[in-house]
């Protein structure tokens, strides 16, 4: 693993290395190198960007999901575009992340996670072809894919050998319960 001096030194060179590790992406983030503000992912050690401008209706049902889960228990948190560690060089950027009360973002692994929502717009293949093998693989036990336009979301629970068993779509007009958060429903024909 390259020092986070060492790294700093090669980019300025123009050498950026094959695959950096999570501590390294942070550690170019608190220099300067990498802006706080910089929408990417880290996945195989590899910086991929996102997108840097969310569209309408993504950003429309993001809101409404946040609004949605206010009435969260006391004992959890809702982080929106939290950066979630699953592995030394996999770092990822969901949309909606709860996790218990006063766990620590950087220490977070992938049981540690309640529930992981992601909001599709443009990003559906991504979010259900690459993201959902990630999450299963490193233990998120309840993934979302919601899809802005279609109105609908996927369900992902039981990750077992880098995939979900259990996976079902929802219409709008469909409740749907975080199976880890009893009490939360979302209805998305009845969100405001």
């Amino acid at each position: 693993m390259l020092g986070a001096m060492t790294v700093f030194q090669n980019i300025q060179r123009g050498l950026i290395p094959a695959r950096l590790t999570v501590e390294e992406v942070y550690a170019l983030t608190e220099s300067g190198v990498l802006r706080e503000s910089e929408r990417f992912e880290l996945i195989d050690g590899e910086i991929v960007p996102m997108a840097a401008a969310k569209a309408n209706w993504h950003s429309i049902m993001e809101a409404r999901l946040i609004r949605a889960l206010r009435g969260l228990p006391d004992t959890v948190d809702l982080y929106p575009g939290a950066s979630i560690t699953l592995a030394p060089r996999l770092l990822l950027e969901p949309d909606l992340a709860v996790l218990p009360r006063g766990a620590m973002i950087r220490d977070v692994r992938g049981a540690d996670l309640l529930l992981v929502i992601e909001v599709s717009d443009s990003s559906l293949s991504y979010d259900l072809r690459v993201k959902a093998p990630l999450y299963a693989a490193h233990g998120v036990r309840e993934y979302w894919v919601v899809d802005a336009v279609r109105q609908t979301i996927r369900v992902h629970r039981a990750p077992a050998g880098g995939s979900y068993t259990n996976v079902a779509e929802y219409e709008a007009h469909d409740p749907v319960t975080a199976s880890l958060l009893p009490g939360i429903s979302v209805r998305l024909d009845s969100l405001d």
